[in-house]
């Protein structure tokens, strides 16, 4: 009996290292808007039998306070070819915009019929800090200006508005007396049809891309004006406030838009990096801006209306 206990004990211990889970942020503290790369890892052991992993399945947000702006594909390395160990990973660019100490509680991941749960791990965000010893300052000094002539007729105006309307009413009546005296039949030119959205976007896209905007220094300028872009084709074709919302308002906006959530993504990660390029004065290379371009025009053509494509083209 004694000796049975014992091979079951030596068996547990076995299967329990076989498989291990772990999740951890790669810099545990920064400063806000600042960003990071999460990972979850499994290692386990293959046998004769399948292994089947199902990961945790998160949305645009990792906790309520740290949002995921990208991630990769689980992918497996090996740890012990020998003794046919494994590791398989996923990886997750994140960020926090809410100051403080976040933790996130242990994640089960399920292996094959067992779920095995990783560690726990923190976030440290903290905020940027505020001088206020200095108080409130004016950022130029006050200064005084003449009475200029153009101001003392616009005061003058504000005066004599009353008579002038008076004078200009009866004009207006007059002239409104010959012209529906004199009047003919006159031909009705109808107005000339909203441009679509996606036109106007890819008018805009275009341009940007003939000029190589990605390429000049200021990259803020460059974000700006293809966020714009975006933003203002998101709010004409599907009827949303783009321009004024922030990032996370326009996805809850898009939820139940006809737009793949692989489009979604990108949206989050476009706009969350305009964000950073013009608040937190991040400068990414040439590259991504040029990624960036590239993957809007390909939104802008596959969201576009199906009644939209036999519209001329007219910025090419």
């Amino acid at each position: 009996m004694r000796f049975i206990s014992v091979i079951a004990f030596v068996m547990l211990s076995w299967v329990g290292d076989s498989q291990k889970a772990n999740m951890a942020f790669n810099v545990s503290e920064l400063r806000i808007g600042e960003q990071t790369t999460f990972t979850l890892s499994l290692e386990y052991q293959k046998g004769a039998k399948e292994v089947l992993i199902a990961w945790p399945q998160f949305d645009e947000m990792l906790t309520d306070y740290i949002e995921i702006l990208d991630r990769t594909v689980d992918f497996e390395a090996t740890l012990d070819s020998s003794e046919n160990k494994y590791i398989r990973k996923q990886e997750f660019t994140v960020t926090s915009f809410e100051p403080g100490f976040h933790k996130i509680n242990p994640i089960g991941i399920e292996l094959n019929d067992t779920m095995v749960y990783t560690n726990s791990a923190n976030l440290f965000v903290e905020s940027v800090a505020i001088d206020t010893s200095k108080g409130i300052t004016d950022i130029k000094e006050n200064y005084g200006v003449d009475y200029s002539f153009g101001e003392k007729i616009e005061d003058w105006f504000k005066y004599y508005w009353p008579y002038l309307a008076g004078a200009a009413a009866l004009v207006a009546c007059y002239f409104l007396f010959v012209l529906i005296k004199n009047r003919r039949p006159e031909k009705i030119i109808p107005d000339a049809p909203p441009i679509p959205a996606h036109i106007t976007a890819l008018k805009a896209l275009i341009e940007l891309k003939q000029k190589q905007a990605w390429r000049t220094e200021d990259k803020k300028q460059f974000y700006s004006e293809l966020t714009y872009t975006v933003r203002l084709y998101l709010e004409e074709r599907f009827g949303i406030q783009a321009i004024e919302h922030t990032t996370r308002e326009i996805i809850d906006d898009l939820k139940f838009a006809d737009i793949s959530e692989e489009d979604k993504v990108y949206l989050r990660k476009i706009l969350s990096q305009a964000d950073m390029v013009k608040f937190a004065k991040m400068k990414p290379d040439e590259t991504a801006g040029e990624d960036s371009l590239y993957k809007s025009i390909d939104f802008v053509e596959k969201t576009k209306k199906v009644e939209e494509e036999n519209q001329p083209k007219d910025f090419e």
